[in-house]
């Protein structure tokens, strides 16, 4: 990148050289600027989730969603084990891109009580399905309350449409003490949490599909939990 035996270069040197030689400084040192810049930390953000697992983790999650609710005739002592398998694969991928602690979500997830990991699944089914404002079409297009109102009705627990309603009809929990399943608010907006405070899967607005997101940290005391089940 630098030119060798820059420091024995004889004075002789012609001035096309020495423009050459400027030249090549100039340009190795805007690559490394570009290098610092690029290397440096950037504010949290929603990174985008190749079609591909996002397909991925929607198709397994249908299956999985459906298998929990065929298992209401499985004893209550053998439904914690149905579909663990592909449980632990979601949990596992999810942490990994949403960088959060794989053993910790799998846990949550696989001791959820069976209404609760049902919504969570149904919810997850969604990835990648486009936003629309005012839509309520699962598999085809959602709006924000739309996801979480179908991922509870595939609970069996009916709730209308409207974040702000949603939050109004809904309890109140306490951030720390947030389970699967729960609401996560602030004005004009509703999300599921995935069972961890930062961690959601919501309809976003823009050109945006349903997608998994960490919550920045600096916008966590904005947000208000809630739970369906009152």
């Amino acid at each position: 990148m630098f030119p060798k035996n820059l420091g024995r270069m004889p004075v002789s040197l012609s001035s096309h050289k020495i423009r050459t030689c400027v030249r090549s400084l100039v340009a190795a040192a805007l690559m490394v600027a570009f290098l610092v810049v690029v290397s440096a930390p950037s504010p949290a953000r929603a990174i985008p989730v190749a079609e591909r697992t996002a397909a991925f983790i929607a198709s397994t999650s249908r299956h999985i969603a459906l298998e929990l609710r065929r298992s209401h005739n499985v004893p209550e002592v053998e439904r914690q084990g149905v579909a663990e398998r592909q449980i632990n694969e979601v949990a596992s991928l999810v942490a990994y891109l949403l960088d959060a602690d794989a053993n910790q979500l799998r846990t949550v997830w696989t001791a959820a009580p069976m209404p609760r990991k049902i919504a969570l699944f149904s919810a997850l089914s969604q990835v990648g399905v486009p936003y629309r404002t005012n839509a309520d079409a699962p598999f085809i297009a959602l709006d924000c309350s739309a996801l979480t109102k179908f991922a509870w009705a595939q609970a069996g627990i009916p709730i209308e449409r409207g974040s702000q309603y949603q939050y109004a009809q809904a309890e109140r929990v306490m951030r720390d003490e947030v389970q699967v399943g729960d609401l996560v608010w602030y004005p004009g907006h509703i999300m599921f949490s995935l069972g961890v405070p930062e961690l959601i899967v919501h309809a976003r607005s823009g050109q945006r599909s349903v997608e998994i997101h960490r919550i920045d940290s600096t916008r966590l005391p904005w947000m208000r939990w809630v739970s369906p089940l009152r």
